[in-house]
């Protein structure tokens, strides 16, 4: 008796086990970033093969947002970096200091299963008469970007939300690769 429930035990354990390297069903890729080694690096994960982009009416989606936060210190560098550059006519650049926040939001229906965030802090100087655009990142902030992918799919991989979902996904759809 003792051994029958130490093996059903185990049995619901294995349940709830990560889906580590198993391949995730296709999902549309939204993203807030203007980097495309971003999806490349995702896609060259076993788990992100059928990860596209163009799956319009996909009801899996990951979607990787960013936003700067600021920091206390951050805020008055800001402000005192832009009088000084207002009072030089820009010839003294903006200084700021804000922190990355990169989300991974992995969405079913367009409501969230999980998210995970990451944050870094970054320092940049900037002229005023020049223009990077929106969603241009510095190189350096580009670049911790992509190293979030591996810390990224090491929480996704061990969310006991993400391997429920799959079960149910191949509950209804079998384990085999959709085209």
């Amino acid at each position: 008796m003792r051994h029958l429930l130490i093996a059903l035990a185990m049995a619901a354990l294995s349940g709830l086990a990560p889906a580590q390297g198993r391949e995730l069903p296709p999902m549309m890729y939204l993203t807030s970033l203007n980097l495309d080694s971003l999806l490349e690096s995702l896609k060259q994960k076993p788990e992100f093969a059928r990860l596209n982009g163009e799956l319009i009416g996909s009801p899996l989606r990951l979607v990787v947002s960013h936003e700067f936060e600021m920091t206390a210190g951050g805020s008055a560098a800001g402000l005192t970096s832009a009088m000084l550059a207002g009072g030089s006519l820009g010839l003294l650049p903006v200084v700021t200091n804000n922190d990355l926040v990169i989300t991974y939001d992995i969405r079913v229906h367009n409501r969230s299963v999980s998210k995970y965030r990451f944050r870094e802090n970054f320092t940049e100087a900037k002229n005023i008469y020049a223009n990077q655009g929106n969603t241009a990142l510095a190189k350096e902030a580009a670049a911790w970007v992509l190293t979030t992918v591996d810390p990224f799919l090491e929480q996704m991989n061990a969310d006991p939300k993400v391997a429920e979902l799959l079960e149910e996904y191949r509950f209804y759809f079998g384990d085999q690769p959709q085209p």
